[in-house]
């Protein structure tokens, strides 16, 4: 009897929390802009067994997003920031960020007291006691506290990688990740992914959640819809190609599946094309020299940003996904091939096989033999049925509502510390 009281005086214990996007989540971001738009559609879903109530907050650069969760109450940061801020922050904020640090640090020092930020009064006077930030790449600068989504901490891992081992862009991680050993609570895809974070940052392992991502629901829903054959002549595609959804960063590592294309061109009668979708973000001159090096110039389609809906046909009628990036342990293209049926080769990094289980095929990201053996392997239709069967099962076993439940639970764990002050 009395645990039962103890559970319904904590039910009762519900928090305002903020659920933090931050600005610059659109869809060309890629999977960022997914895996926020699937943990808001599942939150959404399950409203009715939470008891807290939610806030999004966000600034004008996410709007879009929010325009889609109505049924949210919102805050929108830039709109609100005139309101509380003085004529002097205003004036602080057009100035670079380490002369607003310098600032604010003399203001500590001298008054012997934290001084809220313009983001903390709003979220007070919105009554927000707690914080979720979606996006672990949103500046989150914050005394209330909060929770975090880490996707992975890959300038440790592989700091050799210009776009996050350059000097610049290296610390301003570092100084982004600083922020998790003040979480209250870190959300991780793996165990790969909470051993990181332990060892890299010191965080203890019973403040960090393992919840595995799910298929996003529009991969799940197009499973069972026809291929589309005018998309093959829209974008003169040959009927078997490899596809490759990736923006152009060098750790995506599109050159292996060149590579490999070309060895499969010499050890069989096969050339198979192959589609790169995604953005520039620097290496796609690189990658089109590359090809055209190899001969593959007049095999190989860049199609640029494709809208979801051309996504998901580009997946049904490819013979495989080739997933050789280097970086990990959380990837989502994986994931949405297997929901669609589209078999799945994917880069033996850390964490990998946690996420995919038997529902992939593995090479190393350093082996394009392996990985074109890898490919052939699937001409067997045996090989290729059973691997299509076991993708649609693991997408079965973890779902978008199962994380959102769990992030409920994480919540109504912490509105028994929370209730200890006002």
């Amino acid at each position: 009897m009395l645990v039962l009281c103890c559970a319904a005086r904590l039910c009762l214990s519900g928090m305002k929390v903020g659920l933090y996007i931050g600005g610059g989540t659109s869809p060309r971001v890629g999977g960022g802009h997914t895996f926020v738009i699937e943990l808001l559609s599942a939150l959404d879903r399950m409203r009715d067994r939470c008891n807290h109530e939610l806030t999004l907050c966000y600034y004008k650069s996410s709007e879009e997003i929010a325009r889609q969760f109505t049924s949210f109450p919102c805050l929108n940061l830039d709109a609100a920031r005139a309101e509380v801020s003085s004529k002097k922050e205003r004036y602080l904020e057009r100035l670079p960020n380490f002369v607003q640090r310098t600032y604010r640090f003399v203001q500590v020092r001298h008054y012997r007291a934290p001084v809220a930020s313009v983001e903390d009064r709003l979220y007070l006077r919105a009554g927000i006691q707690f914080i979720v930030q979606l996006n672990p790449f949103a500046a989150l600068s914050t005394n209330i506290p909060f929770a975090t989504t880490l996707w992975d901490l890959e300038h440790r891992n592989s700091p050799w990688f210009p776009e996050v081992g350059l000097l610049q862009e290296w610390n301003a991680r570092e100084n982004m990740y600083a922020f998790l050993r003040r979480a209250a609570m870190i959300y991780t895809g793996t165990h790969q992914g909470l051993l990181q974070i332990t060892s890299y940052y010191q965080v203890p392992a019973d403040r960090i959640k393992v919840l595995p991502f799910g298929a996003p629901e529009f991969a799940l829903a197009a499973s069972e819809k026809p291929s589309n054959p005018e998309l093959i002549r829209k974008y003169n595609l040959c009927a078997e190609y490899i596809f490759y959804p990736a923006q152009f960063w060098p750790h995506k590592n599109h050159i292996l599946v060149l590579e490999a294309c070309k060895i499969i061109g010499e050890m069989t009668a096969w050339t198979p094309d192959v589609v790169f979708v995604g953005a520039d973000k620097g290496n796609l001159s690189y990658v089109q020299e590359y090809a055209r090096r190899l001969g593959l110039a007049d095999r190989v389609r860049f199609l640029g940003f494709v809208d979801q809906r051309d996504l998901v046909q580009l997946y049904r009628g490819a013979f495989c996904l080739a997933y050789p990036s280097f970086f990990g342990p959380d990837n989502l293209p994986p994931l949405e091939a297997l929901a669609i049926g589209c078999p799945v080769v994917a880069a033996d990094v850390p964490g990998a096989r946690e996420q995919l289980g038997e529902a992939a095929l593995f090479f190393p990201p350093t082996q394009e033999t392996k990985l074109a053996e890898a490919i052939l392997s699937l001409r067997n239709r045996e090989s290729r049925e059973r691997l299509v069967l076991a993708g649609h099962a693991r997408t079965k076993s973890h779902r978008w509502d199962d994380y959102a439940l769990r992030v409920i639970k994480s919540l109504d764990e912490f509105a028994a510390i929370r209730r200890a002050w006002a």
